[in-house]
């Protein structure tokens, strides 16, 4: 009959040092059975200045590696890896022909990249700002409209003698949006078809 307790017991029986050591071993060796391949010669700083110094052999290969980092190209630029979708495309297309390519042939590759990146998100803002603006000045909530943008400031702190002086309000002076200081409509009916319901 099988016992009903059933105790897991850890496979590999190891002390909590043992434990983080085999961890930081698998995280040096990138879950390699071999540890990483250095190809830099002499890569510490201290080593190399450390004792006699380096050799003639050693200064030769660490000479050779160091000339080795060196590009004999400039860095390429290949549209295909950095793929965009449409309306991406649509989006930068104008900025790299007008900005881009023109700037590029007369100031370089960096004036060029730093005039792509700035110039058209000043003029997005600017369109932005002018949007806002157009909409704020000729769209405002009146007596001739439902909708807009409604814009009131904060009334002026009367005090004392000043609160006492303030002039009486007829009850329709207050949110009038601009019906009693209107230049149309001033005499008569407001349509040809104002007539008394029956």
């Amino acid at each position: 009959m099988a016992d009903s307790k059933h105790v897991e017991i850890d496979p590999v029986m190891e002390k909590p040092f043992q434990r983080a050591k085999r961890l930081e071993r698998m995280d040096w060796f990138k879950k390699s059975a071999y540890p990483p391949m250095e190809i830099e010669p002499v890569p510490l700083e201290r080593n190399r200045l450390s004792g006699e110094g380096l050799t003639p052999e050693l200064r030769a290969l660490r000479k050779q590696w160091v000339n080795d980092q060196v590009l004999h190209h400039d860095a390429r630029q290949v549209p295909e890896l950095q793929p965009c979708n449409i309306f991406r495309k649509l989006y930068k297309k104008p900025a790299d022909l007008i900005f881009y390519k023109l700037v590029k042939a007369i100031f370089g590759t960096e004036t060029a990249s730093a005039v792509r990146t700035t110039v058209p998100k000043l003029l997005m803002l600017f369109g932005a700002s002018y949007f806002v603006w157009y909409h704020l000045k000729y769209h405002r909530m009146d007596w001739t409209r439902n909708g807009g943008v409604y814009i009131y400031q904060a009334k002026p702190t009367l005090l004392c003698a000043e609160a006492q002086n303030v002039p009486d309000k007829d009850k329709t002076d207050f949110f009038d949006q601009g019906f009693k200081s209107r230049k149309v409509l001033l005499y008569g009916h407001t349509s040809s078809s104002a007539r008394p319901c029956h």
